[in-house]
């Protein structure tokens, strides 16, 4: 899967501007359904592709999801044709007409001599070899409310952690500390080059954060995911830096920024999601320590 058509199976669908795609096992929440982040990544590359131009912003509106195995229509159309840069417009629908995903974007050619500057820094934490496999985001909750138990079993080849491999590091020193902040190194399993769209894939992660900072086993339904790119390079490592914001009467809201292994910024990522609590009544394996 070296590109990004391949890995998330992208295909031309006859007219310009359409592409469809199938809700594979990595594509697919942990219940099987279409995952949020696969949404925002298909967004990116039919923007790209239909304009010839690299992302510069994507936001993607959560609709609706999909079952496994549906075919969903992709419609990319550049709504603003400029220059330098296309604004543009992507329509994810089902085989019914639904719409399962509504993005909003531009892409646009970076001036080699215009404005420049990263004016956030990065956490200090431990290298990718220096890291341990990240023990699910069962575990990250488990561990966060005090349960003394191995994480549950996950569903077998389904989910994006069939594709994406994570590695927890020590961080050291944080630029922003508080509650909610976890740092987490990610790569494709297959090894190749991380790209925005991949990452975009990878940074729907901030309903994470958000239980963490609550201390709260808990998880969230993405309500919309944006990402902001910078100079962007292929990668192998990221730090995906995860920031929670706020929690509100069962919303979440939050960041994550996007550094590479040599601490420059990439990308920053935004998402809301509906939180909901995981009942310990209804789990247990749950023992608290």
């Amino acid at each position: 899967m070296a590109s990004d058509a391949d890995f998330l199976g992208l295909e031309p669908a006859g007219a310009p501007g359409r592409f469809r795609f199938r809700v594979q096992n990595h594509l697919a929440r942990l219940d099987g359904r279409l995952y949020g982040g696969t949404a925002i990544a298909v967004s990116i590359a039919v923007a790209e592709a239909v304009s010839n131009r690299p992302a510069v912003w994507m936001t993607t509106q959560f609709v609706a999801t999909a079952p496994g195995d549906a075919l969903i229509s992709v419609h990319a159309e550049v709504l603003a044709p400029g220059r330098r840069t296309h604004q543009v417009r992507v329509t994810g629908t089902d085989e019914s007409g639904a719409v399962m995903f509504a993005s909003l974007g531009a892409t646009g050619r970076l001036d080699a001599g215009g404005l420049s500057g990263s004016f956030e820094h990065p956490p200090a934490v431990t290298s990718p070899s220096r890291s341990e496999p990240m023990v699910g985001p069962f575990g990250l909750l488990l561990r966060n409310v005090g349960v003394d138990l191995d994480p549950p079993p996950l569903p077998s080849g389904v989910g994006f952690g069939t594709v994406v491999e994570f590695r927890e590091p020590e961080v050291t020193d944080h630029p922003d500390p508080g509650p909610g902040r976890l740092c987490l190194w990610a790569r494709r399993r297959d090894r190749q080059p991380l790209t925005p769209a991949t990452i975009a894939f990878i940074a729907d992660m901030v309903p994470l954060s958000v239980a963490h900072g609550c201390g709260a086993l808990a998880g969230g339904l993405s309500l919309d995911n944006t990402i902001r790119l910078g100079a962007f390079e292929p990668t192998e490592w990221v730090l995906v830096d995860l920031r929670a914001h706020l929690a509100a009467g069962g919303y979440g809201h939050g960041a994550a920024h996007i550094w590479s292994e040599q601490g420059r910024l990439l990308a920053t990522a935004g998402q809301s999601a509906s939180m909901f609590r995981f009942d310990a009544a209804d789990a247990p394996w749950l023992r608290r320590s």
